[in-house]
């Protein structure tokens, strides 16, 4: 849930600012607190009332992130189904958030953060684990590699597009057909 923050007169919509500023840092990783202010279109002093600093600010995308993460997994249902459906679900309802994923990836130093990241990481990997249990995913690679990849291609399909070398309506496309290309058990 976005969280609305009134300053004086104007109401700033945090996740908003939170989203703008991933979009950024993940094109730019270091710039200033004035390019992320100027990107969200806020003054650089409603972003400080917004967050106290750098180190505050990637604390706040990291949370975000893993909320996001949380979130578009409840929708997606790993669980229900097919394996191989349900990635492509999972694929789906990630895609928004993968600039966020790539944010936190680059961040790891945020250990309390990155270790609740490993909540989604247990539910990719059992996805993987029930799709090798079902025959519908390699068995000679490990789950675990299985997550590491789709990350890796998700985060390459959102970098790409950010950077204007692939449309951002085939990110999801590219990255499903590119991952089960890989671990699909039928696919090799």
């Amino acid at each position: 849930m976005s969280q609305v923050i009134v300053l004086s007169l104007v109401t700033i919509d945090r996740d908003a600012v939170l989203m703008a500023a991933a979009g950024l840092l993940v094109r730019n990783a270091g710039a200033s607190m004035a390019e992320v202010a100027r990107a969200a279109g806020i003054s650089r002093a409603s972003l400080h009332r917004l967050v106290d600093g750098r180190g505050a600010l990637v604390r706040e995308l990291a949370e975000l992130s893993l909320r996001r993460g949380k979130a578009a997994l409840e929708v997606a249902e790993p669980a229900r189904g097919d394996a191989r459906e349900a990635l492509k679900r999972v694929i789906v309802e990630l895609v928004p958030v993968a600039d966020l994923f790539n944010l936190l990836y680059r961040e790891q130093s945020i250990d309390e953060v990155y270790a609740q990241g490993a909540e989604l990481d247990q539910v990719i990997t059992e996805l993987f684990q029930r799709g090798q249990r079902e025959g519908v995913f390699r068995v000679d690679l490990s789950a675990m590699w299985m997550t590491e990849a789709f990350y890796s291609l998700l985060g390459g399909a959102a970098q790409a597009a950010q950077q204007g070398r692939l449309a951002s309506r085939d990110v999801g496309l590219v990255t499903e057909q590119t991952l089960l290309a890989g671990v699909g058990e039928n696919e090799r």
